[in-house]
Formats: C-alpha cells, sequence, structure tokens
C-alpha cells in the first residue's frame, strides 16, 4: 500500500509498506478521507528533527501520521460481530462506542475500549498495524471503532475527533444558552470549537486571531464579532463587548503568550479552558484569587466523539466549509506546505 511517511522536518516521502493484515479483533479499513492536523504540522515542524533544542511535546522520527480520518471496512477480523464489509468506521480512541457509559455519553468510563498503548489491546500486533491514516489501509480493534450513519459524508466523518476536541471546552466549561464565550484561535479546532459553542446557544461568540481569512471564516460560519489582534487590544474589546467580561474563555492557539491576558478579559467566577498548547509564561495568580477564576485543561482523547457524531447525523453542526482543500495523498507534501504557508484552514488528504 501507499503511505505517506514524514521523513525530516516538513519533509514527507510516498513509500510503499506491507498492507496490514486482518488479525482476530480487528477491522481492516480502506482509509477514504484523512484531515490534516495542528498537531500533525507540529510533529513535522518540529526543530528537533534538525537537532535543535525547543518546547516540543514530541520526540520525532520516521512515522506515518494522522488521526482524524475515517476509513471503510474491506475485511472483517475473526470474532468481530456487528460489522460488515463496506461499513464506514471512525475511531473512537479509548472507548467501545457501544456499551451503557458511552450510550449516556461517559464514554471516559468505558472500559471495553481502553486498548491503547497496543495495536490490539490483548495479543499486540505488527508494527504496520500501528500506521495512522496517512495510508491507503488502517488496522484497528473492531471495539475502538464507531459507525458512521448514511446521511454523514467521508468529509464530515473525518472531522468526528476534532469535532470532539472542540465540544470538549463547551461540556466542560457548562456552557448554557446566552453564556458569552471568547474563542482564542480560528484555525480548524478553533472554528470547530466555535460551531460547537454556538450549537449550545452560546451569544455572543467572540472569535480572535491574526489571519483575515481565518477571521472571515468564522463570521462565515456565524460568529458575532472576529477580532484581528494585530489591529488593536482584543482582550479590552472582549470587555467592551461583553461589559463585565466572558462568562468563558477557550484557548485554542499554540505557542501564543495568551494565559495571563485571558485572566483579565474573563468575567468574575468565569471559566478559562485551555485546549491549544499556549506558550509557557510568568502568570501573576492575584487575578485567579481576586475573580475567582476556574481554569481548566479539557480532554482531547475521545470523551466526546459519539456527542460530535450526532450533531452532525442530525444537522446541529455542518463542519463541510471548514475544509480548504482536498488533494490526493500523493500531493501531502504541497498540503502540508499550504498550510505552513497559511493558504489553507483544513486540507483534507484522499487516499
Amino acid at each position: 500500500m501507499k503511505a505517506a511517511v514524514v521523513t525530516g522536518r516538513r519533509r514527507f516521502e510516498i513509500r510503499e509498506l506491507p498492507t496490514p493484515r486482518v488479525q482476530p479483533g480487528t477491522l481492516l479499513l480502506k482509509v477514504r478521507r484523512c484531515a490534516i492536523c495542528g498537531t500533525d504540522l507540529e510533529y513535522v515542524d518540529s526543530p528537533a528533527w534538525d537537532g535543535q533544542d525547543g518546547e516540543d511535546i514530541f520526540t520525532p522520527g520516521e512515522a506515518v501520521l494522522g488521526h482524524e480520518w475515517v476509513g471503510e471496512v474491506v475485511e472483517v477480523g475473526e470474532g468481530v460481530a456487528g460489522w460488515s464489509v463496506g461499513d464506514r468506521s471512525v475511531d473512537v480512541r479509548g472507548s467501545c462506542g457501544q456499551c451503557y457509559w458511552c450510550r449516556r455519553g461517559l464514554n471516559h468510563l468505558c472500559l471495553g475500549g481502553r486498548v491503547r498503548g497496543t495495536p490490539f489491546g490483548e495479543g499486540g500486533g505488527s508494527w504496520s498495524s500501528m500506521y495512522g491514516a496517512m495510508a491507503e489501509y488502517v488496522l484497528r480493534p473492531a471495539r475502538g471503532q464507531m459507525k458512521v450513519p448514511d446521511n454523514v459524508s467521508d468529509e464530515e466523518a473525518a472531522l468526528t475527533e476534532p469535532l470532539n476536541v472542540g465540544l470538549s471546552p463547551v461540556y466542560e466549561a457548562g456552557i448554557k444558552a446566552a453564556d458569552s464565550v471568547a474563542i482564542l484561535g480560528a484555525g480548524h479546532i478553533g472554528q470547530l470549537t466555535m460551531l460547537a459553542a454556538k450549537a449550545a446557544g452560546a451569544a455572543p461568540i467572540i472569535v480572535t486571531d491574526n489571519i483575515k481569512s481565518r477571521l472571515d471564516k468564522a463570521l462565515e460560519l456565524g460568529a458575532d464579532y472576529a477580532l484581528n489582534v494585530d489591529e488593536g487590544d482584543v482582550y479590552e474589546q472582549i470587555l467592551d463587548i461583553t461589559e463585565a467580561g466572558a462568562d468563558a474563555i477557550f484557548i485554542c492557539v499554540r505557542g501564543a503568550d495568551v494565559l495571563q491576558q485571558s485572566t483579565l478579559a474573563v468575567r468574575r467566577e468565569g471559566t478559562i479552558a485551555i485546549i491549544g498548547f499556549p506558550k509557557p509564561v510568568e502568570l501573576n495568580p492575584i487575578y485567579w484569587l481576586t475573580k475567582h477564576l476556574r481554569i481548566i485543561g479539557c480532554d482531547p482523547m475521545g470523551r466526546y466523539n459519539i456527542q460530535a457524531m450526532r450533531l452532525m447525523q442530525y444537522k446541529q453542526v455542518n463542519c463541510r466549509p471548514i475544509i480548504s482543500a482536498t488533494m490526493p495523498l500523493e500531493d501531502v507534501q504541497k498540503a502540508f506546505d499550504s498550510l505552513y504557508a497559511g493558504e489553507n484552514l483544513l486540507v483534507m488528504l484522499k487516499p
């Protein structure tokens, strides 16, 4: 099978690799779409590739990336029930998608899906089984997969995982109808977070960024305000718009110095939810104390995948407008280059 292999800093090769072989308890899936995530961009751009020190959370090495994807079942392993060739699937990353807890939306309490750490839970498997989805085929444990409803497109299904990330601060901050929300960062996670907040009834929704095309897209998708950080003090503007500060601020940026400013722009007893990886900074905790703030780190590991799929199935959220380009797998280098250059918001690869 063809796969996109990271070989160096911002460098890819298309290689022929062994197609994974189905094993008991697994599904062999043909990848239909795979989105490029900000985490993929960070991995491929790590200074560690060139032997430089940095603040990276990754130790880079040759790899096949891709965790925002949808596949079609082409072979069903022994002992797998409820799946057929032709079914479409997404990875629910740590939950089975079927048990009592998952059906109630308490995916983090699911025990049946906790197969992370080995490719198949018990028994393990060959290294080729652990490929990411920037390849023609992937092999996954059946109990860690969720079926895609017929009325959800491939493009939408591939965004189940990042929409789950966007739902995380909405659920964990307890957003209610008419709560004001400021979203810092309008990359594709910020855009999906905005859609999730809108589905919850937040109003007004304020989005900030320094790229005009992203701010324009946020307004197109339903944000009430889009503020350019290069054109004035957006934190003062947030205070002006909300009168007392936002009920919640969602940090969806990487490497930006935003934590201290967020404590100024959130209201008393408000919530700051961290979704991205903001820059390490020295903070003055006096604002946390005097304003009685709640600062939370959000769970990105699959707790809200089922809710994300349901919102798309029942047309409460439309993720497709954030896809700015679809390219064949062979154009993976072009796709990443376009994202680094700011030419695209989100690129979908089609193996």
